[in-house]
C-alpha cells in the first residue's frame, strides 16, 4: 500500500522555474532518513501561476513527522516567499498504479 501527498499552492509565475529548482535542491536532503519516502514530481501549470508536488509514501504518518521538523518548516519559509495563498494539502490512498 502507498500514498500520494498532494500539495499544490498558487505562486507568482514568474517563481515557478526557481521553485522547482530549489526543490530539487533541497527535497534530497530532506527525505533522506524516511525510509517510507518512495518519491515525487514537481509539476506547474504555469497559465494557472500553480506547482503541485505529488509525493508517495508508504506511510502517510512519515510524512507528518518530516512536516513538523524544523528542517522541513525551515526549507517551506524559503518557498513560501513565492506563495500567493496556502498550501492546500491531501493525503490520498493510492488505489490504482500504473
Amino acid at each position: 500500500m502507498a500514498f500520494a501527498v498532494v500539495t499544490t499552492v498558487k505562486v507568482n509565475p514568474e517563481s515557478i522555474d526557481r521553485l522547482a529548482a530549489l526543490f530539487d535542491e533541497t527535497n534530497r536532503d530532506l527525505v533522506a532518513g524516511h525510509d517510507d519516502w518512495l518519491g515525487a514530481w514537481f509539476t506547474a501549470d504555469r497559465e494557472r501561476g500553480e506547482v503541485t508536488v505529488i509525493a508517495r509514501w508508504r506511510d502517510p504518518s512519515s510524512y507528518r513527522v518530516l512536516r513538523e521538523s524544523p528542517e522541513f518548516q525551515s526549507t517551506m519559509a524559503r518557498f513560501a516567499e513565492d506563495f500567493v495563498e496556502p498550501p492546500r494539502v491531501s493525503i490520498n490512498e493510492i488505489l490504482v498504479e500504473m
